[in-house]
């Protein structure tokens, strides 16, 4: 109840950054988290967990993870992440920041966006998606797992680096609304994408 009501008081603060009229679905959560342990990535970061919907499906990944890092903008959603979730690493910054963790170089991170790209302003868009693909970057079997709310076949974002390439990973209907997950990876050497 707590959650359902800082997640509404959130949305009226500003709807744009919290892109959804209810906290993800459990199958929305499991979809994703499904995908996560899909790979042996040992850094996983979650940017913009809101209330933690996610962040509580994806606990169960904690085991084969080195570090998992939390990272919401909203003080009030930080808040409660770091009440609800005590053991994780819980930051109270924007996702655009997520390039400057102290984190191993080389090492290949997880991360799970819950940003909602399709609403949010498109300045705030770049610097979030420019963070993302460097930290990215230089980490091979690094992947971005991106959850929309648009048509199924609207990618998250355009304008992808070359070598990499978007995946549909699942179509949840048991969300409101219903979403489409998606995983930003890196194109297997020798297959040509067109993006």
């Amino acid at each position: 109840m707590r959650q359902r009501l800082a997640f509404a008081l959130g949305y009226l603060r500003n709807p744009r950054h919290v892109g959804a009229i209810a906290p993800a679905s459990r199958a929305l959560a499991q979809a994703i988290l499904d995908e996560v342990l899909r790979n042996d990535a040992r850094v996983l970061i979650e940017v913009g967990a809101g209330t933690g919907a996610i962040t509580r499906a994806l606990v169960p990944a904690l085991e084969r993870l080195e570090r998992f890092v939390v990272i919401e903008r909203d003080p009030g959603f930080a808040r409660l992440l770091s009440t609800a979730f005590p053991g994780l690493e819980v930051l109270n910054r924007c996702a655009s920041s997520v390039d400057q963790l102290p984190l191993h170089a080389h090492d290949p991170v997880t991360v799970v966006s819950s940003l909602p790209l399709l609403s949010m302003p498109k300045a705030e868009v770049q610097k979030c998606v420019a963070a993302i693909l460097l930290l990215m970057a230089h980490r091979p079997g690094s992947r971005l797992i991106q959850y929309t709310y648009a048509a199924p076949h609207l990618r998250p974002f355009a304008n992808i680096p070359y070598g990499w390439r978007w995946r549909r990973v699942a179509s949840v209907w048991a969300n409101l609304p219903p979403a489409t997950v998606w995983s930003l990876e890196q194109t297997p050497r020798g297959i040509s994408i067109v993006h």
